[in-house]
């Protein structure tokens, strides 16, 4: 690149950074709430929450990037305009192409990044920031720790604690099991601590007495005790279940080869189709955006006051494209044979702006030409 070049790529990359950085911190600030509402329910620390927030930002970057170009793109050409330094650039026979030519470069890169993002990163970020909510969600040492609510532990286990002691022990412990139809169990103690064994929660309960009836006699037994140990682990094993990935959190070869269970379970083939195409076709996004700012400045004349109603224009073209983007997502899912339509919808305006921007170049050309033919005429 030369010097010229340098320039431009540098005023480039500024804006992108700022206004990607902007758009990811608005983001975040409204992602803050929903998550620090999670980790206070469940009695997690500050560190889980900003683990929370770093793997979240992997998963909508692949949408702020082309939007963050586009905006970057739109801003600094048209303060070059207003500040008549494409003026300057046109005078001495630098090309709309080759002025476009810095942002054509960022383009690139920012297509490099969006695609490890879509096809590496973001589905791993998924994965991790789902898995860790649901490790929140069922801390089971956390849950049993909630006094006066009614936790069901699992499918038929429902435990009750009256209200927690000093040092964190819970007092008037009801614990009712009826995973067993047969044979239900009630279990009521005085108090109780939840306690780590080797990495394993445990619930110590002491002072109490279990019941358990059996349906086919109708014959009741019970048994008191001073202290009774429930592995708390073992309480949940029944019902536990692996817990099927959403589409988002599978790789590229998960999408291509599902499981039957996936099939069957938790997804259809058509939005696993929908969710590789959308990873496929959203990078594009950054082209779409960057052509259509360059078309929107440099097409035409300048003008030192403004150019609003070009600016605006774009911007409606950029909501246009990633509304149908969006839209067509929820329509691959019923038909694949759609996919197509995130192609076209998103090169389409880069086909179209391509050639306003070349067009621009030949018409000057011709006048160039034009008039130096008159000159040599006269």
């Amino acid at each position: 690149m030369n010097r010229l070049n340098l320039y431009l790529f540098r005023q480039l990359l500024i804006a992108f950074a700022f206004a990607s950085g902007a758009v990811t911190f608005v983001i975040l600030f409204t992602q803050s709430f929903r998550l620090l509402t999670l980790v206070i329910d469940n009695s997690s620390t500050m560190f889980i929450f900003f683990h929370l927030m770093a793997l979240s930002i992997p998963t909508f970057l692949p949408l702020v990037l082309p939007l963050g170009l586009g905006v970057a793109v739109l801003f600094v050409y048209h303060k070059l305009a207003i500040d008549s330094e494409l003026v300057v650039m046109r005078a001495v026979g630098i090309s709309p192409m080759r002025q476009a030519l810095p942002a054509l470069v960022l383009t690139g890169l920012v297509l490099i990044i969006g695609y490890m993002l879509t096809m590496w990163i973001t589905p791993v970020a998924n994965r991790d920031l789902v898995a860790l909510e649901y490790h929140m969600r069922d801390n089971m040492a956390v849950l049993l720790s909630r006094p006066g609510n009614f936790n069901d532990i699992t499918d038929g286990l429902t435990f009750y604690a009256r209200a927690r002691g000093s040092g964190g022990a819970l007092e008037g412990i009801l614990m009712h099991d009826v995973r067993r139809p047969d044979s239900p169990v009630t279990i009521m103690a005085d108090r109780g601590q939840v306690v780590d064994n080797d990495g394993q929660p445990q619930l110590v309960i002491f002072d109490g007495r279990r019941q358990e009836m059996n349906e086919a006699t109708g014959q009741l037994s019970q048994l008191a005790f001073d202290q009774y140990v429930l592995d708390i682990n073992a309480l949940r094993s029944n019902s536990a279940a692996t817990r099927l990935p959403d589409p988002r959190e599978q790789t590229v070869t998960e999408l291509l080869n599902p499981s039957p269970e996936m099939l069957s379970q938790r997804a259809s083939r058509g939005r696993l189709i929908a969710e590789l195409h959308q990873r496929l076709s959203s990078p594009l996004l950054a082209l779409s955006y960057t052509l259509i700012g360059l078309a929107t400045i440099l097409a035409g004349e300048f003008n030192r006051r403004g150019m609003s109603r070009r600016i605006m224009f774009a911007a409606v073209a950029i909501i246009a494209v990633q509304a149908a983007t969006m839209s067509l997502n929820s329509l691959i899912v019923k038909g694949s044979w759609l996919a197509f339509a995130f192609y076209i919808v998103i090169l389409a305006p880069v086909a179209v702006c391509f050639a306003i921007i070349n067009m621009e170049r030949l018409r000057r050309t011709a006048g160039v030409a034009m008039i130096t033919s008159e000159a040599a005429a006269s």
